[in-house]
């Protein structure tokens, strides 16, 4: 790989997918992906871990459910009005990626960060490991 990936950058990935086949047996494709970089292994999202990626995927298909749309698209690269698929960041080794397309400008990229921040609810997560009692 020439060149390393960054965070805001985003790059076609090559990733696993589990599904069921004619024989409803599990089996595994690979799909390449563009994928939103979120962490390059400094930390940002879980621990310091220098050989692993978190990234977000990307997706051409409109859904209200936890994806936000990429503004400018084409300005900044991309080939269809695309969309960052929030749900949980997928972590990812940097031999998986194979080139990069775009770059997120930081305002957006803000937005990204803060849609996790408000799916992972830190402040639950802050109760169980302290021990308290969680209520509804």
């Amino acid at each position: 790989m020439l060149e390393r990936p960054n965070i805001g950058e985003i790059w076609i990935v090559t990733i696993p997918v589990v599904f069921k086949n004619e024989e409803n047996e599990l089996a595994i494709s690979l799909q390449k992906r563009p994928c939103l970089i979120l962490d390059d292994g400094r930390g940002l999202i879980v621990e310091e871990d220098n050989r692993n990626f978190h990234v977000f995927k990307l997706t051409t298909q409109k859904d209200p459910y936890k994806r936000k749309e990429i503004k400018d698209w084409k300005k900044i690269g991309l080939r269809k009005k695309s969309y960052v698929r929030i749900e949980m960041p997928i972590k990812i080794e940097e031999s998986q990626f194979e080139r990069k397309v775009a770059e997120l400008p930081i305002e957006q990229l803000k937005e990204m960060y803060t849609e996790l921040y408000n799916i992972l609810n830190i402040k639950v997560l802050e109760k169980i490991v302290n021990g308290e009692e969680i209520t509804n």
